[in-house]
């Protein structure tokens, strides 16, 4: 699995281009990580969904660890492909798609490119539980930081709540790891702060 991908701005259409030690990596993104990268020619740092078909590797990059983990949570849901999860993800700030899951708000999604009544109905019976409303504020400390943003998803892919994980990794003293840390490393630390 490719989690991040770090490397050269050579592109922005259709999808941006990411020269990484010599290759050109495609990576399909939304209208709100395309406003955030930097101009061409700039170095930029996404987290990264790799999508495996039969016949394709598809590569997805987020700016930050909340949409990541939003579009994961969609992908989850039975009828909800990648290109859709992306396309409603362009479509309304993270926020508000966030508070229209939480509180099954309909109508909201139905108006949202793409969702039908049956599909929206579906999103809200599957996610309403699983979404946390994350303050902006506090998503926006953990997302500058791609190696900790992948301990918060890691920690709440192991049954902590979101905030719970957050928490976690905000807590460690991030002075004992150096240069370079690994995920593993923090998200260790992270539950020993727990215990």
């Amino acid at each position: 699995m490719i989690s991040t991908l770090r490397g050269r701005l050579a592109g922005r259409e259709p999808a941006v281009v990411v020269e990484v030690g010599g290759l050109g990596l495609s990576v399909n993104v939304s209208a709100r990580t395309a406003a955030q990268l930097p101009g061409l020619g700039d170095e930029v740092s996404l987290l990264t969904y790799l999508h495996v078909r039969e016949d394709r590797l598809t590569l997805y990059g987020f700016t930050a660890a909340r949409e990541r983990a939003l579009f994961l949570l969609l992908l989850g849901v039975s009828g909800i492909g990648p290109r859709l999860a992306l396309t409603l993800l362009s479509s309304a700030p993270l926020e508000e798609i966030e508070r229209a899951l939480h509180e099954g708000n309909e109508a909201y999604l139905v108006r949202l490119p793409g969702l039908g009544r049956k599909t929206a109905a579906r999103l809200i019976v599957e996610l309403q539980g699983k979404v946390s409303m994350l303050e902006p504020q506090e998503a926006a400390r953990v997302d500058h930081e791609p190696l900790f943003a992948e301990a918060v998803l890691a920690l709440a892919s192991l049954g902590l709540t979101q905030r719970a994980a957050r928490d976690a990794v905000e807590s460690i003293d991030r002075s004992r790891f150096g240069k370079a840390p690994r995920v593993e490393e923090i998200v260790k630390a992270a539950l020993q702060v727990k215990s």
